[in-house]
């Protein structure tokens, strides 16, 4: 008996230790957007995809946190107002063909283009918070819309600047983005 809750206990740590590790090794492929940190071609590390007509890939999302948010009977999320986002970059499912400063500068404006969004999803989480609204489906529609604009102003973007070949109209979309992020600096997370 002694035997075998020893076994069990080491089985457990096992476990324990594995998935910190499993956790730790996916946190090495994800970048948190911060203003001082810029995506290095290094962060790029996916095997590219030639079916997709691009010299370069960023992979984003805009993660809510806690990400396994306790939602009761009556549809109200429980502790609520810790709820957060944060715009994310997967180094593994991004990648390059055609390394230049100027394409890396066009990549780090999606990145952008996210955390931009990540703002305005706040400021808006931030208002449902101080009205003590706790309705999951009032937080979600939030999520849900400004993700649908944030997918059309990336695709906008690649479209208006043919993929950042166009530097001039490129140039005035990093202009116009890193204007709004400061109007909603307030929102920021740093």
């Amino acid at each position: 008996m002694k035997y075998l809750i020893h076994s069990i206990f080491i089985l457990v740590l096992l476990i324990i230790s594995s998935n910190l590790i499993a956790q730790e090794e996916s946190n090495k492929n994800i970048v948190e957007w911060k203003s001082d940190r810029k995506l290095l071609w290094s962060d790029f590390i996916a095997e590219p995809n030639t079916d997709i007509f691009a010299f370069a890939l960023t992979s984003y999302k805009i993660e809510i946190f806690p990400t396994d948010v306790m939602v009761d009977e009556n549809n109200n999320i429980q502790n609520y107002k810790d709820l957060h986002l944060n715009a994310l970059f997967y180094k593994n499912h991004s990648w390059v063909i055609k390394k230049t400063e100027k394409l890396l500068q066009h990549e780090q404006l999606h990145f952008d283009i996210a955390e931009l969004f990540a703002r305005k999803m706040r400021q808006k989480f931030e208002e449902l918070k101080v009205q003590n609204i706790a309705d999951y489906d009032s937080y979600m529609s939030v999520y849900t819309m400004l993700w649908k604009k944030c997918r059309k102003m990336q695709n906008d973007y690649d479209e208006k600047t043919n993929h950042g070949i166009k530097e001039a109209i490129n140039s005035q979309w990093q202009i116009n983005v890193h204007s709004e992020l400061q109007d909603l600096n307030s929102f920021a997370l740093e």
